[in-house]
């Protein structure tokens, strides 16, 4: 089995390496990457079966990652790596096109018994995930449909990710290939659909979705 791993934390990377290469030939990671942009182009190099995916990444997010990755290759397995499904975008993810959720406390056995599922074509959620989705359907837990996913288009998320990141108006051109005046205007647009006009909302906003991990100080 075929795997590439686009995933942001090295510590899980090498975590995930290792766990995996207690089953030998049976899985083989033939990438590994931070980025979604470079894990959209590995996965075209490499024709992985299952792609293992972590929601927060250097560009692009896990939705919106996921939903490239699967619109590329159909047949392509997404394997999410995350923390909590109560406090991450699991519906969108689903709706993108994963067909696998583990947290990242999960075994080695569980992991492997995932990827196996998933080449195999078919789905696995982990017990968590399970639970969660359930209580959406009928437990009368109220689904959250996050602004960031519900009212930004892709390319907004990505100005919102950079600029939360801490990126300027210029650095965020640059790394997209836009002019400034088009930043601004999708700037205009971010906080307009997400009801703010100031950053550390912003921050707030892009941190839930999962487009950044930390907080910047004093925000």
């Amino acid at each position: 089995m075929r795997v590439i791993i686009v995933c942001q934390e090295a510590v899980l990377v090498e975590g995930i390496q290792c766990l995996l290469s207690e089953f030998g030939d049976q899985i083989e990671i033939v990438g590994t990457t931070d980025s979604g942009r470079e894990g959209i182009e590995l996965a075209r190099e490499k024709s992985p079966e299952v792609a293992i995916v972590g929601l927060t990444l250097t560009d692009l997010n896990g939705v919106d990652t996921t939903s490239a990755l699967v619109a590329d290759d159909p047949e392509l397995r997404v394997l999410i790596l995350a923390a909590n499904p109560k406090e991450e975008p699991l519906q969108e993810l689903l709706a993108a096109g994963a067909r696998g959720y583990l947290t990242t406390t999960s075994t080695a056995e569980e992991l492997a018994h995932a990827l196996e599922l998933l080449a195999d074509g078919k789905s696995y959620l982990s017990p968590e995930t399970t639970d969660v989705l359930l209580g959406q359907q009928f437990g009368g837990e109220p689904r959250s449909e996050d602004p960031v996913y519900a009212k930004l288009t892709p390319r907004e998320r990505e100005v919102l990710q950079l600029l939360a990141n801490g990126s300027g108006t210029k650095e965020v051109a640059h790394d997209l290939g836009i002019s400034s005046k088009t930043v601004d205007s999708h700037r205009r647009n971010i906080m307009e659909k997400l009801e703010t006009d100031n950053l550390p909302d912003l921050v707030r906003h892009a941190i839930r979705a999962g487009l950044c991990s930390l907080e910047p100080d004093g925000v």
